[in-house]
């Protein structure tokens, strides 16, 4: 079987060369993440608690999230490793079951809170912001 000029130039146009693009990793040492906690009954959840939260590596280079997580009271949520988070272990939020009850945390061994650990502030507009450090 033989093959024209024009067959095999095709047949190469459709082929890529390029180099495959290097991954982002993020720069470990001392994270941050930043929670947005609806308040129940916010934002059409119903009777759980609604985070957003925004991952920061030691370079405040954005690195992972979620947006509208529902979380029922005193259950826990992992953010895994993956696509929606860079970092190399889980991170998991655990919700209270009133508003005054703080927000725990834990990554890779460690373990903190909203109310120790965090800058957090009160609620305002149906949620509050909080801010928070931790070893990465």
């Amino acid at each position: 079987m033989q093959f024209t000029t024009a067959f095999i130039a095709a047949a190469i146009a459709d082929f890529s060369f390029a180099m495959p693009t290097t991954e982002k990793r993020f720069v470990s040492g001392q994270c941050g993440i930043h929670v947005t906690q609806f308040q129940k009954n916010e934002n059409g959840v119903g009777s759980e608690y609604q985070f957003t939260v925004q991952i920061k590596d030691a370079v405040g280079d954005g690195i992972g999230g979620v947006k509208g997580q529902a979380i029922a009271d005193r259950t826990s949520f992992d953010i895994l490793p993956g696509p929606s988070n860079e970092l190399p272990a889980k991170l998991t939020l655990t919700a209270g079951s009133v508003d005054s009850d703080p927000i725990t945390f834990a990554y890779n061994g460690q373990s903190w809170s909203s109310s120790s650990g965090c800058s957090t502030g009160g609620y305002q507009n149906g949620n509050r912001e909080m801010d928070c450090g931790f070893a990465c």
